[in-house]
Order: structure tokens, then C-alpha cells, then sequence
């Protein structure tokens, strides 16, 4: 897969005489710019309909298994004219513009211009490895006036498989992740994490939250309608650059902070941070906009105790290997110092990953200090860089910053020049985003319609789908702005 093509885009300029004609290949977790400025594209198309930058179309690879098929997209880069998908603008003028992930077939033009034309072509015809159900394919027609699922996955994992959907209303494509409910029982603590990922999220509204819009109940199944990430996640991201410059990783451990931020200011926490669960907004490139995302393993501080062995190994924080030992808010403070090992280590893993056990702070410092004399560390980390991650993982909880504080760690604030451009890049993310409109509490119950579509009755209901997650947001909300912490934190 790593240097099989994925795609081709041939183009057709019917404008000129003789007609101009061409194509180009779409590799794996590449990215192919396109525009009028020889010196500013890899291909260039000489007509004056075309921007210096038009546009760009990029790969993300999903799975190394090849489950699902490659992810290619097309983004704007601020052309005059504006770029179109099978007619529909996508983008235009210096707004960043979201990209359009493309099917086989679709039609990229400049602008209204129909004689000058991209028709991409996948190269990989690929089986799904995943379907609705028949009875899912019914039950998603209880909702197509709203969302339209189609039948090609884009991932899967925590239970779920995903699949990429499109919102009537607005046309924008759209994520449909899908839950099979028929075999857990009504007390089922799974059942329990899915409803809870639902209302957790229908609750936070902050640009570096993936933002939901609507969920919707059967019988059988549970949907959840979120937006897409058009630059796949820090896994992709990593895949595709291989090492970070610490730069670039300071601006996505700020990004991240403040995600954080805001949901512990509601007593969240997330206990699941890895690259996997955060989501490049935009684009797989250097990052702008990066999202939390994935809180099925999420936990409310004060309304439960926290004890679960959740998360991921080596990301989840030495208390949480203790059986029956509470753990709180600072596990997502461990996590955030093992993601800033991991996005300077790039795809490489972590050595010992298997092994190591950490049973106290000297074990931890031993560790660390192993990690920063590797050669893929070496000349790449600042003293105040080892001096965060090493704040951040503190054997004892109690000794790691808060998200607060850890935001506001040297690293991440100086020298004032850096903060500057930080600052500048967070504001346009926070003007770019656009608040959620899903409604609290977000899942729609369709249960009985579920079962009246496939000809039975009514059902014997479970219990309401509100609980103890739903009572609590319904409590914190009315003493909670609608999206605290949106606007920048004051740095120092």
C-alpha cells in the first residue's frame, strides 16, 4: 500500500484549441497541490481561470489492513474563482475551506468554469469489509430527511463501525458512527458508555472537541451523527511526516491543553488520550484546528468513582494499574506527557511497550531519561520541552500541573514571538469554527418506530434514556456558558 497508487485525477481544459489534457497519481499519504504558480505546485495548470494556489487533493491511509478504502479529499487553498465538487462549491476567497472527501467518479471544476475539469478515478477497487445490516439499512430511512448514511466505511474500532454520511440540510458529509445495542442487556455497562459518549458530547462545545450533531436510538442499534475530520488523526499525521519538529508539536500539545481545559472545567475526564482519539480538523499537514474526540471511556469526577483500568497502555497513568484505586482528572495529565513522547518519537514505538511498569518516580525518570538519549530525540527537544513532558508524568498525581497550569508551562508560552503565532493560529481556528447545534439531551428515540417499520409492535421500553451522565449536564449547564473556554485562556 505504501507506494501503490490510490487514485488518478485526469484533467481537460475543452477551452483552448488544441485541447489541453493530463492526469496525475494519487499516492498513499500524499499530498498533490494544484494551481497556476509553477514555482508554488506540484502540477501546475496554466489558464488565468486558475488561482496560483487552487487547490490541493491528499491521501489518508486508514488502516494498514486495508479494511477500508484510502481516504482522498480535495480541499480550497483560498483560490478567487473557488473550487467545486460535482457542482457544489467546497470553497473560496481566504477563508480556510473544510475538504471534500471524493468518491469514484466525482467531478473537481475551477469556479463555474464546466470546460475546465479534474475527474478523479479510484485505482482500488476494494470490497467493503464491513455493511449495514438489512435491518439498518431500514432503520437509517427513520432519519434520511436529515442525514443520508451511505455504504462506505471509513473506519472502525470501540465497538463501532463508521461510515461516511452527508447532512440534507447543508450537503456537508458528515460521520454515522454505528453501535450494535441487540446484544447487550438493559443494565449493560457497555450500553451505559455508548449513551454516555452521546450526551457527553452533546454537552461540550469548544473548537478542539469533535463537535456531534445528532444521535438517534433503535431497538438494535445506536447512531451517532458527528462531524468529519478531514485531516484523519495525529496517527496519520505521523505516518505521513514520520518525525514532528518541536514546533509543530508544541502548537498540538496547546491545542490539545485546551480541550482539556475545558472539559475538566466540567468535571470530565477524558482517560483515553492517544494520537488515535485526536482528529486534524483541516488538513493531515502542519496542524491548525486538532479535536478531542472518542469519550466512550470518559468519566465524570464527583458523580462516580473512577477505578476502571480504561484507556490505552502506556498512555494510561500508573494509578489506574492499581485494582480499586481511585483516579481522577490528572490521568488525562499523564496521557498528555506520553502524546508529546510519542509525536517527537513519530511512528516509532515505544521501547519496552510491552514490558515496563512503572512502581515509582524513579522508575518514571529512569524511563524518561532512556527516551530523550534516543537518537530520534537527539538535537530535536528543548530543556523546557523534557522539563513539561517530565511535569506532566508524575508518578504521584497529586505532584502533576493541572491542565491549567500545564497550558501555561514555559514550553508552551515562550519565547513571546512563538506565543504570538500561537496565539494568531488558535484565533483563526476559534473564527473558523462554527458552535454545534445538537440539542440536550441529543439522542432521538426511535425505538418503537424501529420496530412498527420492520412490522411488529411496540416494544417493551427500556428504561428512559436519560441517567445519571444526563441528570449531571443538566445541572452543569445551567451554571456553564454554553461553550466556556472557547475564548483564548490569558497565558500568563
Amino acid at each position: 500500500m505504501s507506494s501503490t497508487a490510490v487514485g488518478r485525477i485526469s484533467w481537460n481544459d475543452r477551452s483552448t484549441s488544441p485541447r489541453l489534457e493530463g492526469d496525475f497519481l494519487i499516492l498513499p499519504n500524499k499530498t498533490v497541490s494544484v494551481g497556476r504558480d509553477d514555482a508554488a505546485n506540484d502540477v501546475v495548470l496554466p489558464d488565468l481561470r486558475v488561482s496560483r494556489c487552487q487547490l490541493e487533493i491528499f491521501c489518508i491511509i486508514v488502516d494498514e489492513e486495508c479494511k477500508h478504502a484510502p481516504l482522498v479529499f480535495v480541499r480550497d487553498r483560498g483560490s478567487s474563482n473557488g473550487t467545486c465538487v460535482n457542482g457544489q462549491l467546497i470553497g473560496k476567497g481566504t477563508r480556510l475551506s473544510r475538504a471534500k472527501l471524493l468518491e469514484d467518479g466525482d467531478v473537481i471544476t475551477i469556479g463555474t468554469h464546466p470546460d475546465l475539469t479534474l475527474k478523479y478515478s479510484s485505482l482500488l477497487h476494494m470490497q467493503p469489509s464491513y455493511t449495514l445490516s438489512p435491518l439498518q439499512r431500514k432503520e437509517v430511512e427513520l432519519f434520511k430527511d436529515r442525514y443520508i448514511i451511505s455504504s462506505r466505511t471509513i473506519g472502525d474500532g470501540g465497538h463501532a463501525l463508521v461510515f461516511l454520511g452527508t447532512e440534507v440540510e447543508t450537503g456537508q458529509q458528515v460521520v454515522c458512527k454505528v453501535h450494535d445495542i441487540s446484544h447487550y442487556s438493559t443494565e449493560s455497562q457497555e450500553l451505559r458508555r455508548i449513551r454516555q459518549e452521546a450526551t457527553l458530547l452533546s454537552t461540550l462545545d469548544h473548537p478542539n472537541i469533535l463537535s456531534i450533531k445528532a444521535a438517534f436510538e433503535t431497538h438494535q442499534t445506536i447512531y451517532i451523527i458527528t462531524e468529519l475530520a478531514t485531516g484523519g488523526d495525529l496517527y496519520s499525521l505521523l505516518s505521513r511526516h514520520d518525525r514532528l519538529e518541536e514546533y509543530t508539536v508544541r502548537s498540538i500539545i496547546r491545542q490539545v491543553l485546551r480541550g482539556v481545559v475545558y472539559i475538566h472545567s466540567k468535571d470530565v475526564a477524558h482517560r483515553d488520550i492517544k494520537p488515535e482519539n485526536i482528529l486534524c480538523g483541516v488538513t493531515p499537514e502542519v496542524p491548525l484546528r486538532v479535536m478531542l474526540s472518542d469519550f466512550g471511556d470518559s468519566g465524570i469526577v464527583g458523580r462516580q468513582r473512577m477505578k476502571s483500568a480504561v484507556g490505552t497502555r502506556f498512555y494510561r497513568a500508573p494509578e489506574c494499574y492499581t485494582p480499586g484505586q481511585d483516579h481522577d482528572l490528572a490521568v488525562d495529565i499523564w496521557a498528555v506527557g506520553m502524546l508529546a513522547l510519542q509525536l517527537f518519537l513519530g511512528c516509532e514505538e515505544f521501547p519496552g511497550l510491552d514490558s515496563i511498569l512503572f512502581q515509582s518516580q524513579a522508575d518514571v525518570e529512569a524511563y524518561v531519561t532512556l527516551i530523550f538519549s534516543l537518537p530520534s530525540y537527539h538535537g530535536r527537544i528543548s530543556e523546557a520541552g523534557k522539563n513539561f513532558i517530565r511535569h506532566c508524568l508524575a508518578y504521584d498525581s497529586k505532584e502533576r500541573p493541572t491542565a491549567r497550569q500545564a497550558f501555561r508551562h514555559s514550553w508552551l508560552q515562550e519565547p513571546k514571538d512563538d506565543r504570538k503565532l500561537f496565539n494568531q493560529l488558535e484565533t483563526r481556528n476559534v473564527d473558523l469554527w462554527r458552535p454545534q447545534r445538537a440539542m440536550f439531551p441529543v439522542i432521538q428515540d426511535l425505538r418503537a418506530e424501529s420496530l412498527l417499520s420492520i412490522g411488529r409492535g411496540a416494544p417493551d421500553m427500556r428504561p428512559g434514556l436519560e441517567d445519571m451522565v444526563s441528570r449531571h449536564f443538566a445541572d452543569r449547564i445551567s451554571t456553564h456558558p454554553a461553550a466556556p473556554g472557547i475564548h483564548l485562556l490569558k497565558e500568563r
